[in-house]
């Protein structure tokens, strides 16, 4: 494990400094916080951090190493990581590696000894920015017009910049097709999809609505994805030509494209939604949900459809989480369908596969 000193730098010019970690050199990217307990080799393999400086809020990382089963996806799609202390102690009956040795096999470059606290609240009142990644003894003032020289992130197509995943192989005695839509697919989803008996065809984001169609699916899933949806054109305008001719189920960015495919608009948020704990009340149940997000993008309360109810809300915020346009059969959520206790799948998805959504 390097002592190599190192440094965080933000796009308004506030400084960390720290340890190298991970893979050695300079990255750049959008700084934002995840702040669950657990959950860092699927946070950096979700394809919704493409583009990501991730900076783990919570203290102690590595404790449990990492394994060959619990990847979001076949590559880290992160460019940086932030973390306080790192363990290379590696204590998990599962655990097939360490998570250094994780992310420097993809070429991830780290900090580490930072203090998140600190870098959660600058963020949390100045609100997401590009971040720089780079030895110490880097030249800062040069590093810090490099950093605002680049593209942010979240405003370039992303989605254009993921490779497929490939679909589960079909159940023996199907009882679903689903065809999915693949703006950053995860491979939990498509599990759930498969444990629910769906055959899954899983195409690229590029897709029309006649490839889509083509395959007859008894539904379309729009499914995850990093960045700003507004820059996808088409994947909205493919979106919009399938309204009212199969039934849609957006997530996440999914759920994003197919609010601006209905007419709705969509906002960046200062601070977005990253953990595995935002209360959601669902509107038509009248109860809450404990759910996991991964977005910096939010549908506008303010600037929904007429033909568009919003079902769901966040309790800590009120942004919008789940809407539904009945007459186009098509309804979306934030938030990403997870199982339950049991690990059972997700009860919305479920529900759509089923018909009854």
């Amino acid at each position: 494990m390097s002592c190599k000193q190192a440094i965080l730098l933000l796009e308004d010019g506030a400084a960390f400094d720290g340890l190298a970690f991970a893979a050695p050199g300079e990255a750049i990217g959008e700084a934002v916080l995840y702040t669950g307990v657990v959950g860092y080799q699927e946070v950096v393999t979700n394809p919704s951090y493409r583009g990501a400086i991730l900076t783990l809020t919570y203290p102690i990382i590595g404790s449990y190493g990492v394994n060959d089963e619990d990847s979001e996806s076949s590559a880290a799609h992160v460019r940086g990581v932030v973390i306080r202390d790192y363990s290379a102690t590696v204590s998990n009956f599962r655990a097939t590696g360490s998570f250094e040795d994780f992310l420097r096999q993809r070429r991830v470059v780290g900090i580490r000894g930072v203090d998140t606290r600190a870098v959660a609240v600058h963020l949390r009142e100045r609100g997401e920015m590009r971040a720089a990644i780079a030895p110490a003894d880097a030249d800062r003032a040069a590093l810090l017009a490099r950093l605002r020289a680049t593209p942010a992130p979240f405003g370039t197509d992303l989605v254009a910049e993921l490779s497929p995943e490939a679909a589960p192989p079909p159940p023996a005695e199907p009882k679903h097709r689903v065809a999915v839509l693949d703006l950053g697919a995860k491979r939990s989803l498509l599990a759930q999809l498969a444990q629910l008996g769906c055959a899954v065809e899983l195409l690229p984001a590029t897709a029309s609505a006649a490839d889509l169609l083509a395959k007859r699916p008894e539904g379309v899933i729009l499914a995850g994805g990093p960045g700003d949806p507004r820059v996808a054109a088409y994947a909205i305008e493919t979106a919009r030509a399938l309204s009212g001719k199969a039934p849609l189920l957006g997530i996440g960015l999914g759920h994003q494209v197919l609010a601006l495919a209905l007419g709705c608009t969509v906002r960046r948020m200062k601070l977005g939604h990253r953990g595995v704990n935002y209360p959601v009340r669902d509107l038509g149940a009248n109860h809450c949900d404990i759910t996991v997000q991964h977005h910096s993008f939010v549908v506008d309360a303010a600037g929904v459809a007429s033909a568009v109810e919003i079902t769901h809300v966040n309790v800590n915020d009120a942004t919008v989480e789940g809407i539904r346009a009945r007459a186009a059969r098509a309804s979306g959520v934030q938030f990403h369908p997870t199982p339950d206790e049991h690990g059972r799948p997700s009860g919305i998805l479920e529900r759509f596969v089923q018909g009854e959504a």
